[in-house]
This record gives structure tokens, sequence and C-alpha cells, in this order.
């Protein structure tokens, strides 16, 4: 990459999504490294990655970018669900390949729910920076205002529960910015909720995720720095500033990783996989753009960070550059069951939870170790309780199924 600073790490991410741009569709395609399970390179056209991009094109206003990104938003609105009673109202196409969902349309695979969020606060930064200027168009600018409205009303009222804390966040922010007066209030409750389940331990349940650290810090940085409600505006600061110091008593420098145990993770390494909080400490926590990694797909977001703005105490900055004060082992109660404990030494760490598990399968790792060169991880189908002390990792894994 070339340089480290915080601009040049926004550029050379935006510059890396310039070569998956497809002019025909004027949206991104799936790189190289994402989702690949799905489909090889080059075969499907990603959305809300697609309208980050555009939002990074406005900011850098190069030759062309107004064009191109104005035409990513007009395409991005087509593809919004307009078909009250259904599931999937005010969402957007999972891809723009995806076939139209059906009655029995399953979440998650014919459809995600929450790309309401995701776009409409994609959409309302945009047009709070940049609408009524020469950079965007009115008629695209309307367009992306009723397709904001159309994704708070079709958003069902139980659907994110207050703990699943990275969508209920953007969740919460959006329709207070954007809600009717009944909507708003019940968004402030529903913030509220948000807030004691975080100050119940001072954790949120997706706890220590390397991924959705980066979502709940884009969200926070809303509240903080975008809201219009004053109660949202001090929660936001309180609670992002405490993310960062949990961030801190976990962040290896050195290994430049998060000891684990993690919530949700879709790697193990940071230097291999793009992890959304890697973009918020900059590129010494993130793969190097110039060659493959995984889950690559998340490079698009580097420009919200922008939008938002780093709020990191000097404190926190210091532990993020250099791994300093020796051996420590850190704890945290996660919920009334579960507790994360971890090692960090020079030379290694390790990571476990014990008294529960998350429910996301496939990206829940309760025990985790790594070293120079080296990790490992457990895989069990069944509980897994796991403590990390200084210097040593204690596994019980309990139930039928296979022990990797």
């Amino acid at each position: 990459m070339a340089g480290v600073g915080r601009m040049t790490f926004e550029d050379d991410a935006l510059a890396w999504c310039d070569r998956w741009f497809d002019d025909d569709a004027s949206l991104l395609w799936n790189p190289e490294g994402s989702y690949d399970e799905l489909a090889p390179p080059r075969s499907l056209h990603l959305v809300p990655q697609s309208g980050w991009y555009a939002a990074g094109l406005l900011r850098r206003d190069g030759t062309g970018d107004r064009a191109r990104a104005a035409a990513v938003f007009e395409r991005l609105c087509s593809l919004q669900y307009d078909e009250p009673g259904t599931v999937w109202h005010g969402t957007f196409a999972r891809f723009a390949e995806s076939p139209h969902p059906r009655p029995g349309a399953i979440e998650w695979v014919d459809y995600d729910p929450n790309w309401r969020q995701f776009l409409g606060t994609t959409f309302s930064l945009v047009l709070a920076d940049h609408a009524g200027a020469a950079s965007l168009p009115g008629a695209t600018a309307e367009r992306m205002r009723a397709a904001i409205a159309l994704a708070v009303a079709g958003e069902p009222a139980g659907r994110v529960p207050p703990s699943y804390s990275n969508i209920a966040l953007m969740r919460a922010w959006l329709e207070v910015e954007h809600g009717d007066a009944e909507r708003r209030a019940a968004a402030e409750a529903y913030a509220r909720e948000v807030v004691a389940l975080f100050d119940r331990h001072g954790a949120f349940e997706e706890y220590n995720s390397p991924t959705y650290y980066g979502i709940d810090l884009y969200a926070l940085g809303l509240w903080a720095r975008r809201s219009s409600s004053a109660a949202l505006t001090e929660h936001g600061l309180r609670i992002e500033a405490a993310v960062w110091g949990d961030v801190a008593r976990w962040w290896h420098a050195g290994l430049r990783n998060l000891c684990g145990p993690w919530s949700r993770s879709y790697g193990m390494d940071m230097q291999s996989y793009a992890a959304l909080l890697g973009l918020w400490i900059g590129p010494e926590a993130y793969p190097d753009l110039d060659e493959p990694f995984d889950h690559s797909h998340d490079t698009t977001f580097a420009p919200m960070v922008a939008y938002v703005g780093r709020s990191v105490p000097a404190s926190v900055e210091r532990t993020l550059a250099a791994f300093e004060g020796g051996e420590r082992v850190v704890e945290q109660r996660v919920t009334d069951e579960r507790v994360a404990t971890g090692w960090l030494s020079p030379e290694g760490m390790a990571g476990g939870e014990a008294g529960g598990a998350f429910p996301a399968r496939g990206q829940y790792h309760p025990a985790t170790a790594h070293w120079p060169g080296g990790w490992l991880r457990v895989r069990h189908e069944g509980p897994v309780d796991a403590v990390a002390s200084p210097g040593r990792l204690t596994i019980d894994a309990r139930g039928d199924g296979p022990f990797t």
C-alpha cells in the first residue's frame, strides 16, 4: 500500500474498489476473496458495498467520480423492494442477480433485511454532506430520500432485538433521524434498551468481534456526531469511548490482531482477511491490498469511517501502536452467563469464553490462541467452556460430535 496516512489509507481502499467496478451495471463486482462460497469473482454485483463505494467517490471527487456515484445510487434505488405486507418490504436485493423473493423466502438467503439499515444510513450521510451541491443531482437525491423513507417504513417493529448490537445501533439512529414523530419516539425508547443492555455489564453481546466492532463504532459515531437527539449524542460519546477502551485491552499490537474469544469472526488473522475493525485502526491492522485476502468486500466500507470520523482516546492510540506493559490478563462478563478471558504476552496470546454460546454458527470462536506466525482455534458442535490464564488455555468441550 502506498503509505500509512489516514487519508492515504482511505484513498488506497477506494482505488482497490475501482478495480472491481462494472460500468455497465453501475455496481461493484464481487471481488476475489469475497462470497467465494456462492460464486467465483466477477459473477455477482454487490449492493450495500456499492453504496459505500459511491459515498467514497463523492469524497474523492476525481474526474468522473460524481457521475459514477450518481449512477450507482440510481441503480441501488431500483433494487429496493416496495411491497407492503411482505417481510422484505423496504429492503434491497441481496445481490443485483438475486431472484425476486417469493412467499416462503428465507431470510439471509433470499433477501437480507439488514440492507435497510446499511443503505439507509449510507444514503442519509451522503444526503447530509452532498445534497444541494453540484456533486449530487437533485433527482437522484430525491430518489435517495424516498428510499430512506421506504427502508424506515418497511422495518418490522420486532425484527431486531436490542441485543443485536450492530444493526440495533444503526436502526435506532436511522429511525430517530428519519421517522415520523411516533416512530422517532419509539426509536428513542428502543435506543434506551440498547444502552441498558450495554450498561448491564459494559459489553455488547456481539462481543469482541473484529468485524462487528467496526459497525458498532460506525453506528456509535452516528449517535455521537450525526444525531439530532441529545440523548443519542450523550450515549454515543460515552459508549464509543468505552468500546475503544475495550479494544485496547484485547489488542496485541505486536501480533496485529485482536485477542480472542470472538462472538463473531470471519477469520483468524487480520493480516489475511478483511475485518472492519482494521479500517478504524489503520493499515497496520489490515491485509496488504496488493495481495489476495479473504472477506475482501469489507474494504468497501472505508469511506464510511471517514464520514463519521474516528474519535480515539490518546491512551488507546498508544496501545494500538505498540505492545507495552508486559504480560496481562483481561476478563469481561458479557452476559449474566458468558465470561470472556484473555492472556496477552509479548510472545503470544490466548482467549476463552465460558458460560454460553453465541448463535452465529461458524463465526463463534470460544477458544483461540496466537503466536508469531501461527494460531489455533477450537471447533466443536457441542458446548465449549474455555478459560485463558497466564501461559494456559483450559478447554472443556461437552456433548457428541467431533472436536478439532
